[in-house]
């Protein structure tokens, strides 16, 4: 479908901005530094339509978060500041190609089940 010049759709812009950054994949032969690029941009979208506390709500409602001491509200403002970068980090690398990233994924998936905490928490790292 393309889009009209002389109109602005608001919700259709906003769907097709979500449904692109969720669907989008690595694919077998492209590089990895390519769809980083393309995903980090696909996030900045979605962040100027959703605000910069994008995922905070998310954040209150994790284990993570409610592990934190509710005394210790630097660590939960520390949370909450850096649960963006978190949720990128785990979609980048749902969103690679699964035949190099499956590994990886699983590793996550085993050390989540047992309780070790090591999430990639940037895109970098991931």
């Amino acid at each position: 479908m393309k889009k009209s010049a002389d109109a602005e759709y608001d919700f259709l812009d906003f769907w097709e901005a979500n449904q692109k950054f969720f669907t989008m994949k690595q694919g077998t032969t492209e590089n990895l530094m390519h769809f980083k690029e393309q995903f980090l941009r696909q996030a900045e979208v979605l962040q100027d339509l959703y605000g910069v506390a994008w995922f905070r709500s998310f954040a209150l409602k994790t284990k993570a978060y409610a592990a934190i001491a509710s005394t210790d509200t630097a660590a939960q403002n520390k949370f909450k500041d850096d649960i963006f970068e978190a949720v990128l980090a785990t979609g980048f690398l749902c969103n690679c190609d699964q035949m190099r990233t499956a590994p990886l994924i699983l590793d996550l998936q085993t050390n989540c089940c047992r309780e070790v905490a090591y999430d990639p928490n940037t895109v970098s790292k991931a």
